[in-house]
């Protein structure tokens, strides 16, 4: 019995497990359906962006359920915030930056 207990106990104390939103290449445009740029998400929270212009930067997001932010890089200094939503295998991102909306999304 006290095995048991204290295996409840320990699952209740354990923190959630963060969902990260899957690696890859997602394009990027804003409310209007202007090219925005490309969003590459590597592992262990590293991405690189390539804005529509062709210049490229890289920093960290961080994860937590389905919200994301950008911690580091040029994506952090226009603050890039929002959540992810993973549908039949298919991520789709909707962020709030300083400059309005950014929708991304995975190939179709």
């Amino acid at each position: 019995m006290r095995i048991i207990l204290a295996a409840i106990l320990a699952l209740l104390t354990t923190p959630a497990l963060a969902q990260f939103p899957p690696p890859g290449i997602y394009g990027c445009t804003n409310v209007n359906g202007g090219q925005v740029g490309t969003l590459s998400l590597l592992v262990a929270g590293d991405y690189q962006f390539d804005d529509a212009s062709g210049k490229s930067s890289t920093g960290q997001v961080a994860s937590a359920g389905t919200s994301i932010e950008a911690l580091t890089g040029s994506l952090a200094d226009q603050h890039w915030k929002g959540f992810f939503v993973t549908d039949a295998g298919k991520t789709n991102f909707l962020f709030d930056t300083d400059t309005g909306k950014v929708a991304c999304q995975s190939p179709q």
